[in-house]
């Protein structure tokens, strides 16, 4: 069966807009807990003025725009995993660094998880 460009380019915009509404409602549906834990001053507040700010104006929001719905989605859920495993992520993350073959920014080290020391 020969694949139907028309089909699925309408596909992928129809989950772009599915994802964009369902993204905006969970955004508002945040945005008291961020505001309010935003306002406490805590380590928790910094940590998130730090995200807020990021996503902004920031390199996680240059990095984000554009994404197509389906890496988009991917990248949340990398993000989603450092946010809810902590440190327990680090053997998926280092999984996808290693198999990708992608180098770290000269400023940074990737500590490998499986041999740490």
């Amino acid at each position: 069966m020969t694949p139907d460009p028309i089909a699925e380019l309408n596909a992928v915009i129809t989950l772009q807009r599915t994802l964009s509404v369902q993204a905006s409602g969970d955004l508002k549906a945040a945005a008291p807990s961020l505001i309010k834990a935003i306002r406490h001053q805590s380590g928790q507040s910094a940590k998130l003025e730090n995200i807020l700010w990021s996503v902004w104006n920031g390199q996680l929001s240059d990095a984000l725009a554009g994404l197509d719905a389906n890496l988009a989605v991917a990248a949340v859920a990398m993000i989603a995993a450092r946010a809810f495993l902590a440190g327990d992520a680090d053997c998926l993350l280092h999984q996808i660094i290693r198999e990708s073959g992608t180098q770290p920014p000269a400023v940074m080290s990737i500590p490998d998880p499986d041999h740490a020391g």
